[in-house]
């Protein structure tokens, strides 16, 4: 009986060793779809990309290395290539490739449809113009469209929303190591240099370098939530608000970014304002941040912002420095950050320093608080310091903190060694309603005065 069951055991095994040498025979006489290598030329492309779309060819496609795919006509309506619509997704191997538009003819390079996903890899997008007032200057990504993008370039591209890309209300736009450089909106709502984000817009380690837009010269925040982990957002433009970063709603966190550079220039029609961030609306975040060397110049009075403007909604700054900010012109506001609605809380070392307003009746170097819509304004410095700010120009003063009908609380705060002319005073913090501080908070050095003159009591405030 034993050798029996013994018998019986190896006959199994055998057989299971027969079965699976067959399956394997059989699985290699079927070879299994291979990347598509795609040939440089845009028909090339195009055909792969119809093919993927449509199940009959592999959706992993690998460019020819360092060729320029020239696209000379529109696939589709607006848009040089066939619109992504593969829900499972399409993944473009770039090799250092560049997919250019280079004739005369408007369309944008890539659409990611309703429902579609493309993932781009070492890939180059430039010269995209579509015709539309739809924007997505180079790339497009439709509601519900995903577009996920590894050491991507976009530049050169015009649209009037989003010259660089657009993310419509439901789509999703993740970048990471890439860079949004050189783009430019025009005609139209004019909005959105590098970026226009209305979905979910998440940028890792992401350059939006030297785009031009008349408001949000690098990005525009319209609703839905953005995250920028570090990166940077620099040397860009704005003719109106928002020169670097224009958050109008939704929400966003910002952490480790360097935001700097940043311009509003003359061209606009109202007075200029953010040149490095504004805040319109929405819940928003800065963090570990730098937002430094931005300017606000040429456009008339009240300009205002050369670091931040905030109009509505609430912003925090954690341990973010807002330096080397400057507006120049009459009656010029708030050189580092002008407040004029909602909530600022500037917590945990969020230094306010060495920020500029270069112009006749300037007020508020450092911080400018105005109740200026009747909604009420709110500040909150709290562990931070407003320090080395100046005012220049005859009857400018408050160097560090001017405060016109705000709540304004400081806790364990400095505002200190800022400089106003001698006349008038104060240059430390003037406020026309009294202001309570936690004691532990420092008013010295301010030049001519800490708070003389001010029509409002400061508490602690000692001249």
């Amino acid at each position: 009986m034993r050798r029996h069951r013994t018998t019986s055991r190896r006959l199994r095994h055998l057989t299971a060793l027969a079965l699976t040498t067959l399956a394997a025979t059989a699985t290699s006489a079927v070879p299994a779809q291979a990347d598509v290598t795609v040939g440089c030329t845009a028909a090339d492309l195009v055909l792969a990309i119809n093919n993927a779309n449509s199940g009959m060819g592999d959706p992993v496609l690998n460019l020819t290395s360092y060729c320029v795919y020239e696209i000379t006509a529109a696939a589709a309506a607006d848009d040089g290539l066939p619109p992504i619509t593969l829900a499972a997704g399409i993944t473009i191997n770039g090799n250092n490739a560049t997919i250019k538009r280079t004739v005369a003819a408007n369309f944008r390079l890539l659409d990611i449809a309703s429902g579609g996903k493309l993932t781009a890899n070492d890939l180059s997008v430039e010269n995209g113009e579509p015709a539309s007032n739809i924007g997505g200057g180079a790339i497009l990504v439709q509601n519900g469209g995903t577009f996920i993008g590894d050491n991507v370039t976009v530049e050169g591209s015009t649209g009037n929303l989003g010259a660089g890309i657009r993310g419509r209300v439901g789509s999703t736009l993740t970048l990471t190591d890439s860079i949004v450089r050189d783009n430019r909106t025009t005609g139209g709502a004019t909005t959105g240099g590098g970026i226009y984000a209305e979905g979910t817009t998440r940028l890792v380690d992401t350059d939006i370098l030297s785009n031009r837009a008349g408001n949000g010269g690098g990005i525009d925040l319209v609703r839905g939530s953005l995250t920028l982990t570090r990166g940077n957002i620099k040397f860009n433009t704005a003719d109106d608000i928002g020169g670097g970063l224009l958050a109008e709603g939704g929400t966003s966190t910002v952490d480790g970014t360097v935001i700097a550079d940043n311009r509003i220039t003359t061209g606009g029609v109202q007075a200029g304002s953010g040149a490095g961030v504004l805040v319109g609306d929405g819940t928003h975040t800065i963090m570990n941040a730098s937002i430094a060397g931005n300017k606000v110049a040429g456009n008339g009075i009240d300009s205002g912002g050369g670091g931040i403007h905030l109009s509505g909604g609430t912003l925090t700054l954690d341990s973010t420095k807002v330096t080397t900010n400057q507006v120049i012109g009459e009656k010029a506001r708030g050189g580092g950050i002008l407040a004029n609605g909602g909530t600022l809380n500037v917590n945990n070392g969020s230094d306010v320093t060495k920020n500029l307003l270069s112009g006749r009746y300037s007020q508020g170097g450092g911080i400018h608080v105005a109740n200026d819509f009747g909604q009420g304004v709110t500040v909150n410095v709290d562990g931070s310091a407003i320090d080395f700010n100046k005012v220049a120009g005859t009857g400018s003063f408050a160097a560090g903190v001017y405060n016109n009908n705000g709540t304004v609380t400081f806790t364990g705060a400095s505002v200190s060694n800022n400089s106003a002319p001698a006349d008038p005073a104060p240059g430390g913090i003037w406020t026309n309603v009294a202001i309570t501080t936690v004691p532990g908070s420092m008013f010295v050095n301010n030049t001519p005065t800490n708070c003389d003159r001010s029509p409002a009591m400061v508490s602690t405030c000692v001249n």
